[in-house]
């Protein structure tokens, strides 16, 4: 074994952390490269791939400031970014801070373990910003449309005002976002259960986010400006004819002025 195949190996792990973790796991194969496995420390390698990996990453610390702190506050930082350089091995990064957003939130989605508080909490609060940072961005003309509905019959079309994203958490990402505020956040302090969050962009200067219960949620995620209040009542798993929660809810959402009736 020479040095000159040992830094062929770590440089090719480096460049293809998939190999390190496959390395790992068949100790073999570096052998097969006329290097002794325990020449390497392999797990020195991946975490470093994962430190390479977040520092490539700085820049969505603009639109994700909140989720790299929670990253660093619970840990989880190189454990993330390892197994991100790992699932990412073999691919180039997308070259907006739109798209590496994209491309780690699709990871997360698949690697985190939802039934841990802290990769729960980080999953709610990397889609709260993400929310908050695409609705900012956008251009959103003022909707003229009527929020008054007197009476809403079955044939009555509800239709959106503005922009939202709709999202199911199992935590508030507003109580989280409040206790990172704090010198030494205390995370097992955020609840957890089910909570259901509109964010929503009615014009250019206003930004909401709106909690709602969960028949507001189905019912919102609904609305297309299409169907009748009938058709959305049987979506649901209702009958077409409207029944007083299904019509208390559309005019607590019509309160509110998130949908209106044209």
């Amino acid at each position: 074994m020479s040095a000159s195949q040992v830094h062929a190996v770590i440089a090719a792990g480096l460049k293809e952390p998939g190999l390190l973790a496959r390395w790992k796991q068949e100790p073999e194969m570096l052998r097969q490269c006329g290097v002794d496995p325990d020449a390497i420390d392999l797990e020195a390698l991946l975490k470093f791939a994962g430190l390479t990996t977040k520092v490539r990453h700085n820049g969505l610390r603009g639109d994700l400031p909140l989720t790299f702190r929670l990253l660093n506050i619970a840990g989880l930082e190189i454990e993330v970014f390892r197994a991100y350089a790992i699932f990412h091995a073999g691919k180039s990064f997308g070259p907006t801070v739109q798209e590496r957003i994209d491309d780690l939130s699709h990871f997360l989605k698949q690697w985190l373990d939802f039934d841990k508080r802290e990769h729960a909490l980080l999953w709610d609060l990397i889609r709260h910003e993400v929310a908050l940072a695409r609705l900012r961005k956008l251009d959103v003309i003022a909707d003229a449309g009527s929020m008054v509905q007197h009476r809403v019959r079955a044939s009555s079309v509800p239709r959106v005002r503005g922009e939202i994203i709709l999202h199911e958490m199992q935590s508030d990402p507003r109580v989280v976002e409040t206790l990172l505020s704090q010198k030494t956040p205390k995370l097992e302090q955020a609840p957890v259960g089910d909570f259901y969050f509109c964010y929503w962009r009615p014009n250019a200067e206003d930004l909401y986010v709106l909690e709602l219960d969960a028949l507001g949620f189905y019912l919102l995620s609904a609305i297309d400006g299409k169907r009748s209040a009938a058709e959305l009542s049987s979506q649901l798993g209702g009958a077409r004819k409207l029944r007083s929660g299904l019509l208390n809810s559309l005019a607590e959402l019509v309160g509110v002025g998130v949908i209106a009736f044209d």
